[in-house]
């Protein structure tokens, strides 16, 4: 028995698990500091069972800094208010210091749930960089400004952009004359804060971590067979950008031929994930050398939301001030100006 990353599917609501395999679900948390979190999880896990969404589920706990003791006193606890239909269908798995413990023990899954903690930690030694919540904050607001979404709040905005209201605070400050405040601590963009975008184009590669790949096989497969694949993943963490995602928004922006494929992948946690890229095109490899071409490049945004739109074809869209800053860094400018324009001039119309 292996167990498999899930890829997010829609249709299973709005819970996904970590792991499965023949109906098991793994639930995957690292270092966990707090009861509190384990008792909520194993609520989580305890909906899944009762609507039928999975058959086991396990609540696998990663080098926790909760003893053993404590944690099979709370199991005790659990077992009391959980009706044994659902709670049978549960289980804890400890994995510290190479050993994996069970609760209750479960010697048949013991080789798959330990190769799946070597996996995670693996993956965990590749922390993204922390997130730049001064550029975060102003894509928010301009994105709102954009799409006519109106005014938010400074507690929702921290919400958003995953950071706490000092930050929030301390960037609505230097935009000064742009920025209307409500009463209600409510706050939205006059007009398109020309100063705060410019910011962001200076500052493009810092803002947003990147990855760009190329295909060393010789015969590269089209942009158009590689969206097709990503399409056939259903991964709604994953969303088209540049180039594509700009035509998706504005069908009639004068953009000649697909240079690449841009993605962009929500990432709110501080790991790094691309296992989806094998599935896409396992002959795509990373290349370093800004110079040289590349057929994809991937963009990891760090907030809370990402924004997506997916249609019906199950393909997530990247927002617009995503893609605009995709034409920015491909030197598109005269598209990306037209691409403005046009998103300014939509709701002004309305």
């Amino acid at each position: 028995m292996k167990f498999a990353k899930t890829e997010l599917k829609k249709g299973r609501g709005s819970y996904q698990p970590d792991w499965e395999v023949d109906n098991i679900w793994v639930e995957v948390k690292t270092q966990l500091t707090a009861l509190r979190l384990v008792r909520d999880n194993l609520m989580q896990l305890a909906y899944a069972v009762s609507e039928q969404l999975c058959g086991r589920a396990i609540l696998l706990l990663i080098e926790p800094n909760i003893s053993y003791i404590r944690l099979f006193s709370e199991w005790q606890k659990v077992e009391k208010i959980f009706r044994p239909e659902i709670f049978n269908h549960l289980s804890i798995a400890v994995f510290r210091n190479g050993q994996l413990l069970g609760i209750p023990n479960e010697p048949e899954l013991t080789g798959a749930l330990i190769e799946v903690c070597e996996e995670e930690i693996s993956n965990k030694k590749n922390p993204l960089p922390k997130p730049v919540y001064k550029d975060e904050i102003y894509k928010i607001l301009i994105y709102r400004w954009l799409m006519n979404k109106g005014a938010i709040t400074s507690d929702k905005l921290a919400q958003t952009a995953g950071c706490n209201y000092r930050s929030v605070a301390n960037t609505l400050e230097e935009l000064g004359n742009a920025l209307a405040r409500y009463s209600d601590r409510r706050v939205e963009l006059k007009y398109f804060p020309k100063d705060a975008w410019e910011w962001l184009l200076v500052h493009l590669n810092k803002s947003r971590f990147t990855k760009r790949y190329s295909d060393r096989s010789g015969q590269p497969r089209s942009i158009e067979s590689l969206l097709k694949r990503l399409a056939r993943m259903e991964h709604t963490s994953i969303a088209v950008a540049g180039t594509l995602g700009a035509r998706y928004h504005y069908p009639d922006i004068d953009l000649i031929g697909i240079p690449r494929l841009d993605l962009v992948v929500h990432c709110p946690d501080k790991y790094l994930n691309i296992d989806f890229i094998d599935r896409v095109d396992p002959a795509l490899k990373e290349e370093v050398d800004p110079e040289k071409p590349v057929s994809l490049v991937i963009h990891f945004i760090r907030r809370k939301e990402s924004f997506f739109s997916t249609n019906p074809d199950g393909i997530a869209w990247a927002d617009p001030v995503e893609c605009l800053l995709d034409l920015h860094e491909m030197r598109f400018e005269p598209q990306a100006l037209e691409f403005l324009n046009f998103l300014q001039a939509k709701w002004s119309n309305t």
